[in-house]
């Protein structure tokens, strides 16, 4: 009898945590689809430009091909609309791959600027997207000493490199 009265119990606990298991309120999202937000178009811009050079770095090292680059630097001015990407790289680099380099910062930082901002365009294989009509641009290339390559753009100036270069076009 009392193994009975225990099994009953057992099976009154059972069926009560069930229930309230059962009747525990579910969280249903209102939108189908998570929406993404964008900032107010008069908004200012404001980059974390410590994130961007972060981001930059390491979009250029997981590329595994520019093991002649001993620093990379990208920093930028809000109030001022400036973005400057300062690198310094060994001796003895074609001016292609400089090239290609250039190309390839300047797509990390528009990748990290897009994340931070979603009015920021993505680049595509024609053009940069409108964070140069946001923003100069200033790049400084150095081997040392010397000066390999230095180019100001004005907010608006079209920005000279190929977005579509790659790798396999550099070494054919």
């Amino acid at each position: 009898m009392k193994q009975f009265k225990k099994l009953i119990v057992f099976g009154v606990i059972c069926t009560m945590v069930l229930a309230f298991t059962g009747c525990k309120k579910r969280y249903v999202s209102p939108m189908e689809k998570p929406n993404m937000t964008k900032a107010a178009e008069d908004k200012e811009y404001d980059f974390d430009f410590v994130q961007i050079n972060n981001d930059v770095i390491e979009s250029l090292q997981d590329q595994e091909i520019y093991g002649f680059v001993k620093s990379i630097d990208v920093s930028g001015d809000n109030d001022n609309k400036v973005i400057s990407l300062n690198i310094e790289i060994e001796d003895n680099v074609t001016d292609d791959a400089v090239e290609l380099l250039l190309t390839d910062a300047t797509k990390a930082i528009i990748d990290a600027a897009n994340t931070q901002d979603l009015r920021i365009d993505r680049y595509t294989e024609d053009d940069f997207g409108n964070l140069f009509n946001l923003y100069s641009y200033n790049i400084k290339v150095t081997c040392g000493e010397e000066t390999v390559r230095e180019e100001n753009f004005e907010k608006g100036d079209s920005v000279p490199f190929d977005p579509s270069l790659t790798i396999e076009n550099v070494i054919g």
